[in-house]
This record gives structure tokens, C-alpha cells and sequence, in this order.
């Protein structure tokens, strides 16, 4: 077989008139060689010469032991104890070449086209959002009907399995219904393990949503986030369209234009299908299974807190005020997303909703009752203090006045404190006693209780509080015995 380009050139010199013989002649080829190719309208077909490797009577050998993980060396001396002659280079180019065959056999891909109403596909993207001037680690929800194309799109401020449920229970109102499957990733929110023979150990949680609306759970291959493309790609499309560059003042700013680009993607033309989704949802709707009754309760777990003593809950680091007939009392909270948080005590009733703050968690918000609180105890504190004065210048007519601005200036602050203590005395002594004393108290400039005190001590205590100080305290008796008889047991017969 000649080259590709002598056939060329016999092509070309014939065509300028020259003669088999002269073009033999020049090429180097016999006459019958030119004559052949220059009947043949196609070019010569080369074929690649195949060489039979040392190593192709033992590739079943050598595919076991790969799956064993065995390495190079170890195979290479399998091998040769079974007649293998050739090298050990031999044996690992051999291997890598079969490494990378099985890399090009996973990487390849199908694509598969579902019918309508029989599998939607979920994943979620974390993104870095601006607020308030301020990064914000945002989590976007995607849940896409693999039919229609049809997408539901939302954000969370953290990726726990009950944002995945909340998620996944939005799109399903959304859509107003769900197909047969859901294709997942393998997320711990959802996937415990996932093992390489397909065997799939779900979250409970995760499960039992699955359980509640009849869905059944599909987790992609690991590694293989592909399986799900219809899910991948559209992401790129929300980070390049909508997420790249956006910066917003609040997290509802952003969930109006999350909800915004919602609408206009599903309302364009697929690049694909070369239909608007929400055309082809429209033949897509009526096979979706119809949502069944589920108490919220139930989908939505909702973990018990204690409140404060002060009257606050504690939520991912921040601090959030809630009713005082709650303090030190277990409630329940429910988190939307994480960027609501709803508070309800244990027999199910709202009791304080709250926005997630998001960059001033270490800040204590004031109580909306505390000052309310405060007021009352000081406006208690001092109708107390005024009664204890007006009822000791009502005990003590003729001096109480007199007596209450000296203590005043003598004790200060400690004033009620030492009118409380004086006025006990008169349930031990007669009060004209008292009385006489705090005048030679006055008398004598002794603005104090314990002057009080130790002048009464000189005094004759009231008939009546003796005898109700040296009362014995005498308990009746009562008769505890009890007859033999009551011990009697009739034995059986």
C-alpha cells in the first residue's frame, strides 16, 4: 500500500497528461500500482497494524486483582508466578490504560427525556449575597419538574433537612401537585450513605416526607452529579442572570426578586425544548399527583426551648424577646428558612414571631414589656414606702413627723428599713412605751433602731405577746392502737 501522498501525486500527474509509465518511473512505483490507483476513486486505506501485548492472556487476572486494589508490584508478581515474562513497566502501563478506560466509561453520558408528571429533581447553591453593604451566605432551593422544565426557586439562611422539607413541601404548592420521583444529591440532610452497589440508607426525616406525600426518593450516583442535570445547569443560568453583581438592602428585597426571575424563566423559551415550560407544564399539570391533607405539625419538626428568666429565646446565637408569663417555661420554635422564626408554647399556640436579625446577633433587644414591668415595681415600691410612713405618723400623732425627718437625715437611704423594724416593737410593747422612747431618742439625737431597741429592752413587753410568746404548743393525743385481730390471716383450706 502506498502513502497518501503518492496516491496524491499519481492523482495529480496523470491529471496534467503525464504517462503511467513516466509517473512510475518518477514515483518509484511499479505500472500496475499506478494503474490501480488510478482506477480506485477513493484514497488507500491505511489500517493500524495490531500488536498482541504480553499481558492480553492474563487481562481477567489482572482485572480481578484491580478489584481487590491490589497494586502494581503485588500484581506484577501474581503474574509472573503464573508465567507472566514480561516487566514490571509493562505491568503498570497496562493497568493505567485499563484506569483509564473505566474514567472514560463513568464519564459517559445518556441523556434520558421522562414523560410527564414521573420524576422532578432537587438540589441547592450556595451563594455569597450583599445586604446592607454586607456579605450574607445565602442558600438558593432549586426543585425543577424533569417534563415541563418548570423550576421553583427559594432561600434559606442555612441547609439543615427541615429547610430541604420546606423547601421541596414550597415547590409541591407551588406546581399544585408532584410527580412519581425525586432525584437528589447525597447531602447528610438527606443520605446517610450511599454505597457504590446502589444501596441507600435515607435521612428519617427525609423519609418520612417521602412517606407523607407519596413520593418516591432517587439519590444520583455519588460523584455523578449529572444524573440530575436538569437541575445543575439552570443554576449557572440564576448565578450568571440574576445572582452575579446583585446587591440588595433586606433578605425580602431579594426573595421579590428571587420570586420575580421565577416567573420570567419558566415564561421563556427552553433552549432545549424550544418551549416555555409553562407551555409545557400545561400538558404536565394534569398527570401530577393531586397534594394530600398533611398537619404541619407533623411535616415541620419544631425543637423545644426554655425561655429566659428575663424573657428571651435564644436562636442561633442571637436573642429574641417573648411574652414574661413564659419565663423559664419549655416552647416550641419553628424556623421558616431560618430567616423567620415563630415561637409557640407547648399546647400549639402562637405566642412571638420574629425576623432573623442578621448582623447585630450580639446585641440584647430591649424587652417590650420589661419597662412596663419596672415601672410597676418602683410605683409599688413606693406606695409601700409612702403607706409604712403614713402608718407610723398615725401610730405616733404627736411626733412621727419630728422623728421622720430626723431618721431621714440620719439613715438616708436605709429610712424604711428602720421605720419597718420600729414599727414591729409595738407588737411587743405598748405603743405610748415606744412612743416615750423615740422622744428621748429625739431628745438625745439617737436617729437609729438599735437606740430604739436597746431602750424598749427597759420596759415591761405587752401581757398578750408574752402569752403568745410562751404558749406551749400542745398537739392532741389520739389513740394508735390497734387489736391483734386486725393482723389475723385466714389460711385456706
Amino acid at each position: 500500500m502506498i502513502s497518501m501522498y503518492k496516491w496524491q501525486q499519481v492523482k495529480a500527474l496523470r491529471a496534467q497528461g503525464v504517462s503511467i509509465k513516466k509517473i512510475a518511473r518518477k514515483l518509484k512505483l511499479s505500472k500496475n500500482t499506478v494503474r490501480k490507483y488510478l482506477r480506485s476513486p477513493e484514497p488507500p486505506q491505511f489500517k493500524t497494524r495490531e500488536y498482541e501485548k504480553l499481558l492480553d492472556p492474563y487481562a481477567e487476572q489482572v482485572t480481578t486483582m484491580l478489584e481487590k486494589h491490589y497494586i502494581g508490584t503485588r500484581i506484577f508478581n501474581e503474574l509472573v508466578r503464573i508465567g507472566y515474562t514480561g516487566s514490571l513497566s509493562s505491568v503498570h502501563r497496562y493497568i493505567a490504560d485499563k484506569q483509564e478506560d473505566e474514567k472514560i466509561k463513568a464519564k459517559v453520558t445518556t441523556r434520558v427525556e421522562t414523560d410527564p408528571g414521573k420524576q422532578m429533581q432537587y438540589d441547592w447553591k450556595e451563594w455569597d449575597l450583599p445586604v446592607e453593604g454586607k456579605l450574607l451566605k445565602i442558600y438558593l432551593h432549586e426543585v425543577v419538574l424533569s417534563y415541563s422544565r418548570k423550576k421553583y426557586y427559594a432561600s434559606s439562611l442555612s441547609i439543615t433537612s427541615q429547610d430541604v422539607i420546606r423547601a421541596i413541601a414550597g415547590a409541591i404548592d407551588y406546581f399544585g401537585g408532584f410527580a412519581d420521583e425525586l432525584v437528589i444529591d447525597n447531602p447528610k440532610q438527606m443520605v446517610i450513605t450511599h454505597r457504590k452497589n446502589g444501596i441507600v440508607c435515607y435521612n428519617d426525616d427525609f423519609l418520612k416526607v417521602c412517606g407523607l406525600y407519596g413520593i418516591q426518593p432517587n439519590a444520583c450516583r455519588n460523584y455523578r452529579a449529572r444524573t440530575k442535570g436538569k437541575s445543575e445547569r439552570p443554576f449557572y443560568y440564576l448565578q450568571e442572570h440574576l445572582l452575579r453583581g446583585l446587591e440588595v438592602k433586606s433578605l425580602p428585597e431579594f426573595d421579590g426578586k428571587l420570586s420575580a426571575f421565577t416567573e420570567q424563566y419558566n415564561a421563556r423559551p427552553h433552549s432545549d425544548l424550544n418551549e416555555p415550560p409553562d407551555e409545557r407544564f400545561m400538558r404536565e399539570k394534569p398527570l401530577l399527583k393531586e397534594i394530600p391533607q398533611i398537619d404541619p405539625a407533623i411535616l415541620y419538626d419544631k425543637p423545644v426551648r426554655k425561655i429566659s428568666n428575663d424573657g428571651y429565646i435564644s436562636w442561633d446565637g442571637a436573642l429574641y424577646p417573648v411574652a414574661m408569663k413564659y419565663a423559664l417555661k419549655d416552647v416550641r420554635v419553628d424556623s421558616e428558612f431560618n430567616k423567620m422564626i415563630r415561637v409557640y408554647d407547648l399546647g400549639g399556640q402562637l405566642i412571638a414571631e420574629h425576623s432573623v436579625r442578621l448582623f447585630d446577633k450580639a446585641i440584647r433587644p430591649v424587652h417590650p414589656e420589661h419597662d412596663e414591668i419596672n415601672n410597676a415595681y418602683a410605683k409599688k415600691k413606693e406606695t409601700y414606702r409612702a403607706e409604712t410612713v403614713k402608718k407610723f405618723i398615725e401610730t405616733f400623732p404627736q411626733l412621727g413627723d419630728l422623728y421622720v425627718a430626723g431618721l431621714r437625715t440620719a439613715v438616708t437611704a436605709n429610712l424604711y428599713f428602720h421605720i419597718a423594724e420600729i414599727m414591729k416593737y409595738t407588737l411587743v410593747y405598748n405603743t405610748a412605751d415606744v412612743a416615750a422612747v423615740l422622744s428621748e431618742c429625739m431628745e438625745i439625737g439617737a436617729y437609729h433602731k438599735n437606740s430604739v431597741k436597746r431602750l424598749l429592752q427597759s420596759r415591761e413587753p405587752q401581757k398578750q405577746s408574752l402569752e403568745i410568746l410562751h404558749k406551749p404548743c400542745i398537739i392532741p393525743s389520739a389513740d394508735i392502737r390497734r387489736p391483734l385481730s386486725d393482723y389475723k390471716v385466714e389460711a385456706a383450706l
